[in-house]
């Protein structure tokens, strides 16, 4: 089964007008008034040098841990809500286009969210339902940004449920 396919322009217009900031945050380079949250295996910012290693080499039994956690969370949002991404298509830079797709099928979409190292942030999904981004990224600290946080909410519960935390930006 086909894992994205494409949306119609209706949708495609209505989501981004929803998220008017949608490809500054794809790109990390701007957010605007979108608030936001983390989403986390760990329970505070690893701000501290003493805690580098908990970034770093970890154990496989750990990292399998974590990644298995993370999964969790992504099935029961996927069974919760319609998820949508971003695809570039075109000629870079002269005809490059954000274009949005739908994730048609679980297995291609759980498979799609599977961590790698290679290429960060490994996802980019789009909630129109709960008025959210969520951007993964290698650290085991994933970044939710959102229009209206009330919406956003059972994001955030169901990452809880899955063993995640939820870290507050200051």
């Amino acid at each position: 089964m086909k894992k994205l396919s494409k949306v119609s322009s209706d949708v495609e217009n209505s989501i981004k007008l929803q998220f008017p900031f949608l490809q500054n945050v794809k790109e990390n380079i701007n957010h605007g008034e979108m608030g936001r949250a983390a989403i986390s295996v760990f329970d505070h910012w690893i701000t501290c040098e003493n805690e580098y290693h908990l970034l770093d080499n970890i154990d496989v039994t750990e990292q399998e841990n974590r990644n298995k956690k993370f999964l969790s969370h992504w099935a029961a949002l996927f069974d919760a809500a319609e998820v949508f991404t971003v695809r570039y298509c075109g000629q870079w830079p002269h005809k490059e286009k954000l274009v949005i797709k739908q994730y048609t099928d679980k297995a291609g979409y759980l498979t799609q969210c599977r961590s790698k190292m290679s290429n960060s942030p490994f996802q980019f999904l789009i909630f129109p339902d709960f008025d959210c981004l969520y951007m993964a990224s290698w650290d085991d600290t994933h970044h939710l940004y959102f229009n209206d946080r009330q919406r956003a909410e059972p994001v955030l519960r169901l990452a809880e449920k899955s063993g995640l935390h939820v870290i507050e930006y200051d």
